[in-house]
């Protein structure tokens, strides 16, 4: 293992990173020095990323002190360490400021919440504190409609803000938490859409050499189109098309809305496109009640869940590219799904993130249920309802969305439509096989032929997918959470999607997890975003022994 060129290349990352930080400072000293206080009485924060750069700093300066003899050669197995390293890396920076500015008290809810956003899970541990008359802090409970024998108690994270001359609560949970630890959370998960380790291969010499083992690693998907021969141009590509996309998202919001704030709109943007889900409202995009952003949502988490390369073909206008099988069984999924989730609200009773009730109408339930559909399966996590509630079957379908996820080569979470495709023609074929034995076929998707290795790489994922939801869930049950609960946090975890069910529903946080509970998710979110297979080389003996 080449260890020097590891120190090297992270001493560099590190270094690079430090002046991503001065992005979310600047938002942090604008809200803390120019805003007037009484229009945003949110706590400072900018002392916590003055601290954490000062970190981060000499971090980069010790790993470049240790691979200062580096000769500047990595291979894939030093490729695969170095992404696993980042990723940790950048999860223990990006949780520095959560508790340097108190907002999260508990080391692992920073780790969590970092992890969550750099992830694109959008799962969070923040909740309001509960105070009784004295000004004790007293326990939370939450209940499991569906389990009514099982109640956590827990403690909230997030302290309310009172008015100093009336002592009465102004903002509580989300809303207040300081501008700029929002604008960081919001960031990390713009940062983790098209992939931390791509941004850098786009602007980091350091990476050059190796920087095609890096980008398999970090690219989801069965297989990894490079638009340029260079991996280098085909980075930097993707980030200018994701860059657009992001500004495109946020003059929408504003110009359809006239009540949106300007850091609303950037927050809900940088959420929207990564797919991630982090809102700046306890409720979510729901407490915008405006129909036209609701459809910019879904029509960006669509985009942001499409392989950002046929964003390129259209450019280069190579419109035939759109008619590829995978996006159409994409939009396909999208369509069905919605539809199945949307009909049986119909008559239902309607309830609201705020609590207000009303009966579903036709359109009210094609409005929520296209949305929550197309939330679950872009992996974002988004509510406008209190999904928990509606019927089990439209409960199923967006559990079964949560699974199937987005393209291969986008922000999205989950298997990826293309695996589900090339399973379907994987067992198309082989029972086409036993019934014509003297038929031989290739196995095609489209124009493209599928090598035995990347079928046997897609079955392969199957079987991990399965073990470790399985593991996950049994683990959590172990923990004291309750089956259902367990199986959806561990779904919502593993394919990176802050929706959940039951306990962890969308009038809750993750705050009701113990710590085990909590680690697991930790680690599930980043199997999910390496797509496992980077992760668990890692506990291979042999992979550290042999070179790859």
């Amino acid at each position: 293992m080449l260890y020097k060129e590891i120190f090297r290349i992270l001493g560099k990352y590190l270094k690079y990173f430090t002046i991503v930080l001065t992005i979310p400072l600047g938002v942090a000293l604008y809200y803390d020095f120019i805003v007037s206080h009484q229009d945003y009485p949110q706590p400072s924060s900018w002392v916590s990323f003055i601290t954490t750069i000062i970190i981060c700093i000499i971090l980069s300066a010790l790993f470049s002190f240790f691979g200062e003899k580096a000769e500047g050669n990595i291979s894939r197995r030093e490729s695969i360490v170095l992404v696993v390293l980042i990723w940790f890396f950048s999860a223990f920076i990006s949780a520095l400021p959560f508790y340097f500015s108190k907002t999260l008290e508990n080391p692992i809810d920073c780790y969590f919440e970092a992890m969550s956003g750099l992830t694109t899970t959008g799962a969070s541990t923040m909740c309001a504190k509960a105070y009784d008359p004295s000004g004790k802090e007293i326990p939370l409970y939450n209940t499991n409609i569906h389990f009514p024998e099982k109640t956590y108690t827990y403690y909230g994270t997030i302290k309310p803000i009172k008015d100093p001359h009336t002592k009465l609560v102004v903002k509580t949970g989300i809303e207040a938490v300081s501008r700029g630890i929002l604008f960081w959370r919001s960031f990390i998960q713009w940062l983790g859409g098209m992939g931390i380790v791509v941004l850098f291969i786009a602007i980091l010499p350091a990476l050059a050499v190796g920087g095609k083992f890096l980008y398999e690693m970090e690219v989801p998907g069965p297989t990894k189109e490079t638009l340029t021969p260079r991996i280098k141009e085909t980075a930097s590509i993707l980030w200018k098309l994701y860059l657009a996309a992001t500004i495109i998202e946020i003059y929408l919001l504003i110009w359809t809305n006239e009540k949106m704030p300007l850091f609303d709109a950037f927050c809900i943007t940088f959420s929207t496109l990564s797919t991630g889900g982090f809102g700046v409202r306890n409720e979510s995009i729901g407490s915008y009640a405006n129909i036209h952003t609701e459809w910019i949502v879904i029509l960006f988490m669509i985009l942001g869940s499409v392989n950002f390369s046929l964003y390129f073909h259209l450019v280069r206008r190579r419109l035939y590219r759109i008619y590829e099988p995978d996006f159409l069984f994409f939009l396909l999924i999208i369509v069905l799904g919605s539809l199945f989730v949307s009909l049986p609200l119909i008559g239902q009773k309607q309830i609201l993130l705020n609590g207000a009730q009303s009966t579903y109408t036709l359109s009210s339930a094609i409005r929520e249920g296209s949305f929550q559909a197309v939330s679950a399966q872009t992996s974002t996590g988004f509510s406008t309802a209190n999904y928990d509630r509606w019927p089990l079957f439209s409960q199923l379908i967006m559990l079964i969305l949560m699974f199937i996820g987005g393209m291969s080569g986008s922000t999205a979470g989950g298997i990826k439509t293309s695996r589900i495709f090339i399973l379907y023609k994987i067992i198309a074929y082989k029972i086409t096989s036993i019934v014509r034995p003297e038929t031989i076929k290739k196995l095609k998707i489209g124009e493209s032929e599928i090598s035995p290795n990347i079928a046997m790489t897609v079955l392969v994922y199957f079987c991990i997918v399965i073990f470790f939801t399985v593991l996950g869930t049994v683990g959590m049950v172990y923990d004291g959470i309750d089956p259902d609960t367990s199986l959806g946090s561990i779904a919502c975890m593993m394919n990176n999607i802050g929706m959940a069910f039951r306990a962890a529903g969308p009038t809750e946080s993750f705050a009701f997890l113990p710590s085990l509970s909590k680690i697991i998710s930790i680690f599930w979110m980043l199997l999910g975003r390496l797509e496992f297979f980077s992760l668990l080389l890692l506990f291979i003996p042999s992979f550290w022994k042999q070179q790859i």
